[in-house]
């Protein structure tokens, strides 16, 4: 039974280290932030050394890539255009270096997000952002008429609160969805719908508006005699 538990937790623990990973693209840095963020890199990976024994690219050279990348930043701004090539060059050399640093560092954490945290990387998680939870249909779903002719009052229970709630009518089939209509969105467990001519029959049915977009399940629907 111990080695079941301790086989099911490692198994667990591997999953979750997976979710964590090294950035291996600096394209997105300026090249003021990239100066700072390569340091970062080499000062981490230097003094955890014997974790990371065998990168593809040492510590010595990363120092004199990110010596050189400062120098013709510097130098860029004479706009000249031998300066900016060189800058260009420079960087990169530099981006190269880092990118190939990062994936070495993702082969040796495999997912740990420890290991990575070691070498300095920016990192991102790869965890799959859960689906938003779809809203339950609105419960008890009650017409009423309203103050004024040709206006109805729907009441309901949505499933959360405060909440935002899709009413549909239907003058027709509503076992047809194309005859329902949309009738307006409204707060809480409260709609008021006008507008309707005096004796018409009106299905009505309700749902929840929830993250993201994703609606909720429709009510049962209910009818009324508009008057």
């Amino acid at each position: 039974m111990d080695a079941g538990f301790g086989l099911d937790r490692t198994l667990a623990d591997s999953k979750t280290m997976s979710k964590v990973k090294a950035l291996i693209q600096f394209s997105g840095y300026t090249a003021a932030e990239l100066a700072p963020a390569a340091q970062g890199i080499h000062d981490q990976m230097a003094a955890n050394a014997a974790t990371f024994a065998s990168p593809p690219v040492t510590m010595a050279a990363l120092q004199a890539l990110m010596d050189d990348f400062s120098t013709k930043l510097a130098a860029k701004a004479s706009r000249a255009t031998a300066d900016l090539i060189a800058f260009n060059i420079a960087r990169t050399e530099l981006d190269g270096a880092l990118s190939a640093l990062g994936g070495y560092v993702n082969f040796v954490a495999r997912g740990d997000p420890t290991i990575v945290g070691l070498s300095g990387f920016p990192s991102y998680s790869t965890a799959r952002t859960p689906a938003p939870a779809t809203p339950a249909a609105p419960a008890d779903l009650r017409l009423l008429h309203g103050t004024l002719s040709g206006q109805f009052i729907a009441r309901y229970r949505p499933d959360r609160s405060p909440s935002m709630n899709e009413v549909q009518t239907c003058t027709g089939d509503p076992n047809v969805e194309a005859n329902w209509s949309h009738a307006g969105t409204f707060s809480g467990g409260k709609a008021t719908v006008g507008g309707i001519a005096p004796g018409t029959t009106v299905w009505v049915r309700v749902r929840t508006c929830g993250n993201k977009g994703v609606m909720g399940a429709w009510s049962d629907p209910a009818k009324i005699v508009v008057v």
